[in-house]
């Protein structure tokens, strides 16, 4: 009677020990794996570069197509926290890549310091902000480094990614000089109380794609949190972002608003845009309702503790249309308005 009383602990017991590791192995797996889609066929080359940079030597890598268009764009893109540029190919699903393979234009990935950029929040206790790090300067090296080596006088389209994006903001407000139009996803402005950015107030063409169910960067605003509930700081909501770009460019009137087809079975997300065009820059923001902290695009599911990725826009699609769209844009040198030949 003894041992088949101790046997009838002991089995639970035994099950328990068994089945926690390989159901917590199950919930991370739900939760945070990311399979990374297998590369397409690219015609093209991916090459690793360093520079120096604030005193530092810094990396980058940049995609090449066969050959290049006439006046063929650069096209920067700024990775997230704790990535790098090698990650934020595979979470756009090489798109980029492919649309370079298209359209004859080149494409930068530049790797933060120790994984963090020093952008405009006071918050964030990151390595490059402990630091220093001047992240404004080495972004213009790498775009100075590939416009010596492949020709000067290319539009530069910036674009970020979560604190990739944040990273763009400091560029939109401190240097709007080193690019020609700018997009941020899954990134807001930064509260007045918690930037240290130095205004130029110089109006910038610029593209924010924002989740409304974004946990981390909230929509409407407020803290900006981190998955493990660290502060990131406040930041601006979405429409006030964007109107704060709208503002600078001297555009008035409410924006245009467009609900974009539904491109997916699933109504669980939906997407409008709303327009702000024809003064000195042209803003867009695409609302992506239930969209949450991800790049929306139909090739990669990303991991389910970001949030749902939507499908009803192809975000990299969306953004090269909006740096190129025929009719405007914003001259390097002088932000005056140009017209471009169609």
């Amino acid at each position: 009677m003894k041992s088949n009383w101790f046997h009838d602990l002991l089995a639970p017991a035994l099950t328990v020990c068994v089945l926690m590791p390989a159901m917590a192995g199950m919930w991370w797996r739900y939760y945070f794996e990311f399979s990374p889609p297998h590369p397409p066929a690219l015609s093209g080359t991916l090459q690793t570069d360093h520079l120096e940079a604030g005193g530092l030597v810094r990396s980058f890598s940049f995609y090449m197509p066969p050959q290049l268009a006439g006046n063929a764009p650069l096209v920067v893109a700024l990775h997230g926290a704790n990535s790098d540029g090698e990650k934020l190919r595979a979470f756009t699903g090489y798109e980029f890549e492919a649309l370079a393979d298209r359209h004859g234009f080149m494409v930068a990935y530049p790797d933060s310091f120790a994984g963090s950029w020093n952008d405009c929040r006071v918050a964030p206790n990151n390595p490059a902000r402990r630091q220093g790090i001047d992240d404004v300067g080495f972004l213009k090296a790498v775009i100075a480094n590939l416009q010596a080596r492949y020709g000067s006088g290319r539009p530069v389209y910036i674009l970020g990614y979560s604190t990739g994006g944040l990273m763009v903001y400091r560029l939109a407000v401190e240097a709007p000089e080193a690019f020609t139009a700018a997009a941020a996803i899954s990134a807001s402005l930064p509260t007045e109380a918690d930037s240290d950015c130095v205004p130029s107030r110089t109006p910038v063409s610029i593209a924010i794609l924002n989740g409304t169910a974004d946990r981390i960067n909230p929509f409407d605003g407020g803290n900006k949190s981190s998955v493990w509930t660290m502060s990131l700081g406040n930041v601006q909501s979405a429409e006030q972002s964007a109107r704060y770009f709208a503002e600078l460019a001297g555009h008035g009137s409410q924006p245009r608003i467009e609900r974009l087809p539904n491109h997916n079975s699933h109504p669980s997300t939906w997407v409008e845009r709303r327009t702000w065009s024809g003064g000195r820059a042209n803003i867009e923001l695409l609302v992506i309702h239930g969209g949450g902290h991800t790049i929306s695009q139909p090739l990669v599911r990303q991991p389910r503790i970001l949030g749902p990725t939507s499908a009803d826009v192809d975000a990299p699609d969306e953004l090269w249309r909006f740096f190129t769209k025929p009719g405007e844009r914003i001259s390097l040198a002088t932000t005056r308005l140009e017209v471009r030949d169609k």
